[in-house]
């Protein structure tokens, strides 16, 4: 019958009426020897006087066997970490609490392989764990004992099931070395297309841009004929308004210069006739009255 707990430091008992229950609590751990072994090595966590310890406890079994939801067979390698809060539960709600300990994690472990298949198994490594910590928690919790931790040293599958998934995730790596392959490559003709097209779009757009250029020149070589045109009439015309001789000059220079292109293609023998003979003089005449007109109007302005 549970008296009282003694504390650490001095504690008084009566002789031969109180007694000291030594729970037997254990923990379970593989076979230091061949650690790959299934062999389970059984170790004391109390000692002969009865001291229960509250530091973490490592339970570390060897690797159990379990089937997956597709049929596969499971090996997983799990440790558990556990602290016991309540001396007084752990001594007399359970018998081995590290025994309920080891088969609650066998249990759970199976269970929990068995609600997935060898491929969840593999990538959901720490989601396992979680669950498992969750029940072993649920379950411990009126022993006095908390579970702090549980994780998946190794999980490992029979030679079929390997093999399988060996050549399942061949593959996969080849038709994601595939799938990389054809976007590379539909990536590199994009590239090239996009390449394509800026250099018509430049080419263009420099024949654009060079055909403006030219346009701009023409236009500017044609304004300034026609200015130049412009100002020399403007200046002929001021030049004959004020010196009425030189239009009569003008036009038999004219008559003269028609008469000496035309005897010029002419294949025949030339005849120069007297009016022609006159032409260089008319030509200086012209000369003479136009300067003295400019000047005139500089002096004017």
């Amino acid at each position: 019958k549970y008296n009282r707990t003694l504390r650490p430091g001095i504690n008084f008992i009566i002789p031969f009426l109180d007694t000291i229950k030594v729970p037997n609590i254990t923990t379970y751990d593989k076979d230091p020897v061949n650690p790959e072994a299934s062999k389970t090595r059984l170790r004391y966590i109390v000692s002969s006087s009865g001291d229960i310890p509250t530091v973490e406890i490592i339970m570390d079994p060897p690797a159990i066997d379990a089937i997956s939801k597709d049929n596969a067979l499971v090996y997983p390698d799990a440790i558990a970490y556990f602290r016991i809060v309540d001396p007084v539960k752990a001594a007399y709600e359970v018998e081995n609490l590290g025994l309920a300990v080891y088969k609650l994690l066998e249990t759970t472990l199976r269970q929990e392989i068995g609600t997935l298949t060898a491929d969840e198994v593999i990538v959901g490594r720490e989601l396992i764990g979680s669950s498992i910590k969750a029940a072993l928690e649920e379950a411990s919790a009126a022993w006095g004992t908390s579970i702090t931790r549980v994780e998946l040293e190794e999980i490992r599958f029979d030679e079929d099931v390997t093999k399988a998934l060996s050549d399942q995730r061949a593959a996969e790596l080849q038709g994601r070395a595939l799938v990389a392959k054809n976007e590379r490559e539909r990536e590199a003709t994009i590239i090239e297309a996009e390449g394509e097209k800026q250099k018509v779009i430049l080419q263009a757009e420099a024949e654009f841009e060079q055909e403006r250029l030219q346009a701009e020149a023409d236009f500017l070589r044609a304004s300034r004929a026609l200015e130049g045109q412009a100002k020399g009439t403007e200046a002929l015309a001021l030049a004959l308004s004020k010196n009425p001789n030189a239009v009569v000059a003008l036009e038999a220079l004219k008559a003269q210069i028609e008469v000496a292109t035309a005897i010029g293609k002419s294949n025949n023998t030339l005849i120069i006739p007297e009016e022609t003979a006159g032409l260089f003089g008319a030509i200086n005449s012209i000369k003479q009255v136009l300067n003295f007109d400019l000047d005139n109007s500089k002096k004017d302005s």
